[in-house]
């Protein structure tokens, strides 16, 4: 699999002081800033049928904060020598297969209704798939997984709507998703408390995550993005102001 370790023109003036000031600096000497991502999932057609869309939506406008997977480990393994000058050697890996997102909710609570509609791929009451007669359920992976991909770019907005390829500064795309709840426990109520329903779900996915280093995935991000209209409503909000 082909990775892509190419840099953002950088770092040119940042040397061993640190000092990153000035108005000479490059794009590569700008600090990493959090917080601007964007969530997209294709759920299986399966379990969703005709609301695929409209689901999907939901999850991506509703998206709050994402935690990645653990942190990638290498296994390494010691042998000793005499004196106690040992040398290491790389056995493996160790990996982790779940990331999480927490969403803000709303009135009729569609964030829970999608992931119930999700995990109601085995029917809670029976403990199995809940077929019709008619159905074709084959009980494979399709009917049940999806795919997730979420990016981060920088806090840019451009006037046209569209992002540039410059703009993607981190991406995963996670294959064969699946929620592991759904969410009863965000529910909960006291009448000493009033607060907005932010529930967390906790996701598996198999294998490894592609992300930004592995050749081709920044451009598929970039055509994600570009096929939403990720700002329209609020541009139009704004523009209809404007005098």
């Amino acid at each position: 699999m082909a990775r892509d370790i190419t840099f953002a023109n950088g770092p040119t003036t940042t040397d061993g002081s640190r000092y990153a000031g000035g108005k000479e600096t490059s794009v590569g000497d700008h600090p990493f800033i959090k917080g601007y991502f964007y969530v997209f999932f294709s759920l299986p057609t399966f379990l969703f049928s005709d609301k695929n869309a409209e689901a999907e939506k939901y999850l991506m406008v509703s998206a709050e904060a994402y935690t990645p997977p653990g942190d990638r480990q290498m296994n390494i393994q010691d042998i000793q020598g005499q004196g106690g000058v040992d040398a290491s050697f790389l056995t493996g890996q160790t990996i982790s297969r779940e990331f999480s997102i927490q969403y803000k909710d709303y009135w009729g609570a569609p964030i829970f209704r999608i992931h119930r509609q999700w995990t109601n791929y085995i029917n809670p009451y029976f403990g199995t798939v809940d077929a019709a007669d008619d159905e074709v359920v084959d009980f494979k992976s399709s009917e049940y997984k999806g795919t997730c991909v979420v990016i981060q770019t920088k806090p840019i907005k451009r006037n046209d709507g569209k992002f540039k390829l410059t703009d993607i500064i981190k991406v995963d795309i996670f294959d064969g998703v699946q929620p592991m709840t759904d969410l009863k426990s965000a529910y909960d109520s006291n009448i000493t408390s009033n607060e907005f329903v932010k529930p967390t779900v906790q996701y598996k996915f198999d294998g490894y995550p592609l992300d930004e280093t592995v050749t081709g995935v920044n451009n598929k991000a970039w055509e994600l993005l570009n096929q939403q209209d990720l700002f329209d409503k609020i541009s139009s909000k704004y523009a209809n102001l404007a005098i």
